[in-house]
């Protein structure tokens, strides 16, 4: 049943899913993480918390994030400041990169050669060594926040998450498969806003907040766990 047939048949219990994206981070060398990942750095902080106003006008239940560092304190944040509990899942982790964690690019291409090539050319289905391809990330991550929607039908509940798992969140409510996840901008600190009439979602805002600094001459955020 598409949208047009939900509401056609009358007023539908809404469940709101707000999804924000855990940074920036402490990345000065700009390499790949995942698990335990990084800590927010004083920026991602303050950009965090900047997000407050927006949050506190949703009557958010709770809120989840994966387990790692920078997203476990930021859920810890929340949770505090919007009085809500708050609950860490393994399964909200970004995409695990094996041997490439803690890596920059030039040193994937200079220790891995070839490798980079043959992520670009199948950028869904290519996992690194002892890691996941962003398609195994992506439907770990839809079905975690599938699981959480049913849960909390008819509620609000904030979800901090990352690169892959905030755009494979997205494809609940879009036509969008994880080889365009790119094309879909999730940056640090901002709130993006769906909400869920049964199985039917709807994008209600992507990418609010407030400027925190992230230089637009820079392009796009990505690819996941690089920035």
């Amino acid at each position: 049943m598409g949208l047009l047939a939900h509401f056609l048949k009358g007023p539908h219990k809404k469940t709101t899913l707000l999804l924000t994206r855990a940074g920036p981070v402490e990345n000065p060398r700009h390499v790949l993480y995942s698990h335990p990942g990084l800590p927010l750095s004083p920026k991602g902080r303050s950009a965090l918390l900047a997000l407050l106003p927006l949050l506190q006008g949703f009557p958010v239940a709770h809120v989840y994030a994966a387990d790692s560092l920078a997203e476990a304190e930021a859920a810890r944040l929340f949770a505090e400041a919007l009085g809500v509990p708050y609950t860490l899942l393994p399964e909200l982790r970004e995409r695990a990169w094996g041997k490439w964690e803690g890596l920059s690019f030039p040193e994937v291409e200079a220790r891995f050669p070839g490798a980079v090539a043959a992520w670009t050319a199948d950028e869904a289905g290519f996992a690194p060594p002892g890691g996941e391809s962003v398609r195994e990330a992506w439907e770990r991550g839809r079905r975690a926040v599938k699981a959480l929607l049913g849960k909390h039908r008819g509620q609000a509940l904030l979800v901090v998450g990352n690169c892959t798992l905030n755009r494979a969140a997205l494809s609940l409510a879009l036509p969008l498969p994880p080889e365009e996840g790119l094309r879909l901008e999730q940056d640090y600190a901002r709130l993006s806003v769906v909400d869920f009439y049964g199985e039917e979602g709807v994008v209600k805002a992507l990418n609010l907040g407030v400027d925190w600094g992230h230089d637009p001459a820079r392009g796009p955020q990505g690819p996941p766990g690089a920035s």
